[in-house]
């Protein structure tokens, strides 16, 4: 199963979105591949360990970049428009393409065609955009 972490400032709109993710993950079938959690950007350090990859709430950019610490996972920043009305399979593509990506790197992680998420205007996975493409 893979663990993803949603990261926000204080909790309350990764927790929101955990939440949802985990609820739409039951209903499409994907609760024994994907699970959900929600972690302050402040605890994920410490907590990291729970988790394969965090994917980070866009207002949490600069203190990711900030923060001076190694992780050992990959952490990638969520497009503003994939935040808010994405299901969880979109979710869970991105995070698997992520994590071939980072080849057992942690730290920031973006897609190469994308290097800053407030340019992003997909609200599908990043392979299905490129399959799509083809």
């Amino acid at each position: 199963m893979l663990r993803i972490a949603i990261c926000c400032g204080e909790g309350f709109a990764s927790g929101f979105l955990a939440k949802r993710m985990n609820k739409e993950s039951a209903e499409e079938e994907l609760d024994d591949d994907v699970s959900f959690v929600f972690i302050p950007f402040i605890q994920l350090y410490d907590r990291q360990d729970e988790v394969d990859i965090a994917m980070l709430m866009p207002h949490v950019e600069t203190a990711a970049k900030d923060d001076p610490r190694e992780y050992r996972i990959p952490l990638y920043v969520i497009p503003y428009k994939f935040a808010a009305e994405t299901d969880p399979d979109v979710y869970y593509e991105d995070a698997e393409d992520i994590l071939k990506l980072a080849n057992g790197k942690g730290g920031l992680i973006t897609f190469p065609d994308e290097p800053m998420h407030e340019l992003v205007s997909r609200n599908v996975s990043h392979r299905s955009l490129a399959e799509n493409q083809k």
